[in-house]
């Protein structure tokens, strides 16, 4: 009995020191099970914080979750970009041919209005100004559309295309939780706003007629008018540069930029901006030579939009493949080798 109570008392305390070995497993299991979870839930909220989407050449655009809010709050960085790049060295050239092709169609202006003119109404197309008041808010417009053919024409430029075009980018980004739709529907609203600041600027500093109302040959230019000489009369000051043409190619550009895989945007696009040129020269709203810095405003815009700022893609050039290949071989035979082939 002595005998086996000293075994059984002197087993005692290895038993006491088996009987921790559980526990410190499950401290261990539990650490990383929490570092697992920590890893995961650190790896997902990188993931969900970005979205990558692969072009047909290979390269890539990465867009980060972004709301409208957001979006237009990157306006004045973006639009400080878009004045930055205007008057960067390598973008010389396109300011001075912007300036060059003014000069050459101001000369030429009033022949270019008298055969537009003169194109409208053989064509049928009306040269007055025929849009209605679909919408009013305690009396006052809030939404005038086209009443026929050429005021359709002109409403192509309209700040309105670009809100439904918003729309419809929005709701598939919705829908389809797809980022890089609803961002660009985002960046077209900003892209509004910036180009319409743009433009009223330019307009309130240049101060020219238009066709319409021009007292003398090509429009007589009053720099810098009033405020209230402005408001009371536009069509003596705001027709350059064009806002229509400003709004139509940025969100041309917006648009192209996000999907450059599309074949459709720009020859569409440009097709569309080429028919509210003629019809702004016939309607009277608009000297041909009011384009060029109109084109270059949304231009420069809707680029600066599309690549900078707060949500901006990122774009991955496409992985180059060596055109030398170099692989083991193995013969029918069972013969061991390697191959070496090159890609002309």
């Amino acid at each position: 009995m002595e005998t086996l109570q000293g075994m059984t008392e002197s087993r005692l305390p290895a038993c006491r020191q088996v009987s921790h070995k559980p526990e410190k497993m499950a401290a261990k299991a539990v650490f990383l099970f929490g570092l697992c979870f920590i890893c995961r839930a650190t790896a997902s909220a990188q993931e969900s914080s970005s979205r990558t989407y692969t072009l047909k050449d290979g390269s890539t655009l990465t867009y980060a979750k972004s709301g409208l809010l957001r979006t237009i709050g990157s306006g004045p960085s973006d639009w400080g970009l878009f004045v930055k790049e205007s008057f960067r060295k390598e973008n010389l050239p396109w300011l001075a041919a912007v300036g060059a092709s003014t000069a050459i169609l101001i000369e030429r202006d009033e022949k270019i209005y008298s055969s537009a003119k003169k194109a409208g109404r053989k064509l049928n197309i009306s040269g007055k100004d025929n849009t209605k008041t679909y919408l009013k808010i305690g009396g006052v417009s809030v939404f005038r559309g086209p009443g026929d053919l050429g005021s359709a024409i002109y409403f192509l430029g309209d700040g309105w295309i670009t809100i439904g075009m918003f729309g419809y980018f929005e709701t598939r980004g919705w829908l389809k939780d797809d980022w890089r739709a609803a961002q660009t529907g985002r960046q077209l609203i900003e892209g509004l706003l910036a180009a319409g600041f743009t433009t009223q600027v330019i307009k309130r500093v240049t101060g020219r007629e238009t066709p319409r109302a021009a007292s003398a040959q090509r429009g007589v230019w009053r720099m810098f008018p009033s405020f209230r000489n402005y408001q009371a009369h536009r069509s003596r000051y705001d027709a350059v540069p064009s806002g229509h043409m400003a709004t139509g190619m940025m969100t041309i550009t917006v648009i192209a930029e996000n999907y450059p895989d599309s074949k459709y945007v720009k020859p569409i696009g440009y097709t569309l901006l080429a028919a509210l040129g003629f019809q702004m020269v016939n309607n009277g709203v608009h000297w041909a030579s009011d384009y060029p810095l109109g084109l270059a405003v949304g231009c420069g815009i809707g680029k600066a939009i599309a690549a900078g700022g707060k949500t901006a893609a990122k774009r991955n050039a496409p992985v180059a493949h060596s055109a030398l290949r170099f692989a083991p071989y193995l013969s029918p035979e069972g013969a061991v080798g390697a191959s070496l082939a090159y890609k002309f």
